[in-house]
């Protein structure tokens, strides 16, 4: 399955499902459905994201369900997460609720 890629300048207001990967670059407002998301540099949720695995290398606000979750040191989440498993890089930001599944 091909891999959808929403770059940098991209303003996305509304829900967005994929069977597949996501990698969001841009700011995204509302719910993230995917088997992988990637929060890339520049990108920003608002909302919430239900994915397999999440990679946050942004921003992250709302609420997670994930399996395997990955904060690089310069995510930022603010978010009430569920997950299976959890890795933080030093430097990693995160606040709100963590649930394991």
């Amino acid at each position: 399955m091909a891999k959808t890629y929403l770059s940098s300048d991209l303003k996305l207001e509304g829900d967005i499902k994929s069977q597949g990967d996501i990698e969001i670059d841009g700011d995204v407002k509302g719910q993230v459905t995917a088997k992988s998301v990637n929060v890339l540099g520049a990108g920003n949720v608002d909302g919430s994201v239900s994915s397999d695995a999440l990679s946050v290398e942004g921003k992250v606000n709302g609420s997670v369900n994930t399996n395997d979750l990955t904060i690089a040191a310069t995510g930022q989440m603010k978010a009430d997460v569920v997950y299976q498993s959890i890795a933080t890089a030093k430097g990693a930001k995160v606040e709100g609720k963590l649930k394991t599944k």
